[in-house]
């Protein structure tokens, strides 16, 4: 399914008990020793490059450039997860958290030396609501909100029913384009400007070459560099991506050295790095020309699962599905799939995460073939005309306990689960059909629920999740991503709770009890989380700090070159 890759930012515990940030946010980067500076770092792209525009990108490719051309109103410190004041200078928060107050620095500059100001902000709030401008994935996203011009260097928003993610969703995804580059523009969304922007942030565009690169270069004096969360960042001169859709063919370039740092899949690491390179890859920074390293960190870690279609009359009870997820190995599957890489996913939430309960991982479906028939039988399974299958009369009729589980067949690790999951069933009777399915007929059939099972995943999550999306049963109307047809009023009830819950701690404490509920339920057979990043590293870049906790990809901004 198609992940709307827009910034959120993780915020500390205190965010919203108190003030929007603290005086010791920004520490982490404050506090990191001097870098050299100079050098040219080359990296990836998994695709072009949709737009370089903050209203209308939607992509993971464009945001990942976008995030050294522009600034935002307040950055985010990885390792405490507080906010630090980037763009706006002072931000101050109404005691009923529906009015926010930003204040300007007077030295933030855009990159053709001019200042910017609230116009600009205000201009781009035009926009964005704009609906002839195709940034209709960031309205949904950033919800409604007022805009209002103080001065020159004050604005107010306001909302009308503030929730948790209320904050980081303005601070970190509602960021200025410059008003004067879009003069006379008479159609924004075919503008010049949204491929050869004028940005505010520590690096400028350079060149674009469709299918090729992206160079950006860094800006000599600015702004930020004065600031102290800055003064050992953004090192290299220059930051090269290469687009290389090809994951294979990336990981030959980054071996012959044209690559110097790459974000690897565990199936990469694994098989290329631990077992064909083993003697050309090191397992730790700086042990070999070339290492790699799985960095574990708390960032939200995306996993996969297998979906039961519930409305399918063999999956509707909740014993059947609670027996199924004791039929799989997942010790199996995290070794011979991901390849010791992955963690046990037990909430839909982040299992290393606070919205995990601390015990939750003591509640987890373990493969239990005893326990699992037990169940079968008790909701009345049993293999009553003996040929080795299990049936059960549902609805006046002897049905089979046989079913079709698809996956996309672009995705190898998926068709490996699909396939231990068929020989694992086989063994309690149950029949597993298996098949592939290209991408978008794959999707299709998802949105029409036209499947029994699916092995599909998430990924990387928000440290405050919107759980409406998913597991609200209303989300399975008009082909929302409820694709299973979960139902739990209980757990509709604490969606509501934790949309309206501005306590960071209290909010926990409802994702927990959500989670380990939707868990218990079983709707999907969770497997595993792919925790932190990993990723290989030429060893002329050089790091004091290779991974703050949050950090949930390569932190290129606090690398230089040797």
């Amino acid at each position: 399914m198609k992940i709307i890759a827009l910034f959120f930012l993780i915020v500390s515990p205190s965010t919203f008990a108190s003030s929007p940030y603290s005086k010791t946010a920004g520490d982490a980067y404050a506090k990191l020793p001097s870098a050299k500076k100079g050098g040219t770092i080359y990296t990836l792209l998994q695709g072009n490059p949709k737009a370089l525009n903050t209203l209308l990108t939607d992509d993971t490719e464009s945001q990942n450039v976008i995030h050294y051309i522009f600034a935002r109103l307040f950055d985010q410190d990885r390792e405490s997860g507080e906010y630090f004041p980037m763009l706006a200078e002072k931000l101050d928060v109404s005691k009923d958290h529906k009015v926010m107050t930003y204040t300007l620095r007077k030295e933030a500059k855009w990159q053709d030396g001019t200042p910017i100001t609230t116009e600009d902000f205000e201009f781009t709030y035009e926009k964005l609501w704009d609906q002839k401008v195709e940034a209709a994935p960031l309205r949904a996203f950033i919800g409604p909100f007022k805009f209002e011009k103080v001065d020159a260097q004050v604005f107010k928003i306001t909302v009308e029913t503030p929730n948790v993610n209320t904050l980081p969703n303005i601070m970190d995804n509602f960021v200025p384009i410059q008003k004067k580059q879009y003069a006379g523009v008479t159609d924004f969304n075919k503008s010049k400007a949204i491929i050869d922007p004028i940005g505010s942030g520590p690096y400028k565009l350079k060149s674009y070459s469709r299918d090729q690169k992206v160079e950006l270069e860094r800006v000599k004096g600015w702004w930020g560099d004065a600031l102290p969360y800055y003064k050992n960042l953004n090192n290299f001169d220059e930051i090269v991506f290469r687009v290389i859709p090809d994951s294979a063919l990336s990981y030959e370039k980054f071996m012959k050295g044209e690559i110097d740092v790459m974000e690897m899949n565990s199936e990469t690491f694994g098989n290329r790095v631990k077992i064909s390179d083993k003697d050309k890859v090191g397992l730790e920074p700086g042990s070999k020309n070339i290492w790699a390293k799985h960095f574990i960190t708390q960032a939200p870690a995306p996993y996969t699962y297998v979906g039961w279609n519930e409305k399918r009359p063999m999956f509707a009870s909740k014993k059947t599905r609670q027996a199924l997820a004791m039929l799989i190995d997942y010790d199996q599957i995290t070794e011979k799939v991901y390849h010791k890489e992955g963690i046990r996913c037990v909430s839909p939430f982040g299992s290393n995460t606070p919205n995990a309960a601390p015990d939750q991982k003591s509640r987890a479906f373990n493969l239990n073939p005893k326990k699992a028939l037990e169940l079968l039988k008790a909701d009345g399974w049993a293999d009553t005309d003996n040929d080795s299958v299990l049936d059960k009369i549902i609805d006046g009729k002897k049905v089979k306990f046989e079913f079709t589980i698809r996956y996309n067949s672009e995705n190898p690790m998926r068709a490996k689960v699909a396939q231990m999951i068929k020989e694992q069933f086989k063994k309690a009777g149950i029949l597993v059909n298996v098949q592939a399915m290209e991408w978008n007929s794959y999707l299709a059939e998802i949105d029409n629920r036209s499947f029994d099972a699916i092995v599909m995943g998430w990924g990387k999550g928000s440290l405050y999740p919107d759980a409406n999306q998913i597991w609200n049963s209303k989300s399975y109307e008009n082909k929302g991503s409820n694709t299973t047809g979960y139902h739990n009023a209980e757990v509709d009830a604490l969606i509501a709770d934790s949309l309206k819950e501005l306590n960071v701690q209290k909010r926990f404490k409802i994702m927990q009890k959500m989670g380990a509920l939707i868990y218990d339920d079983q709707p999907y057979a969770f497997i595993v989380e792919i925790p932190g990043f990993i990723m290989g590293v030429h060893s002329k870049i050089q790091a004091k700090k290779w991974a703050m906790k949050y950090d949930d990809a390569p932190a290129l901004w606090q690398y230089s070159a040797e």
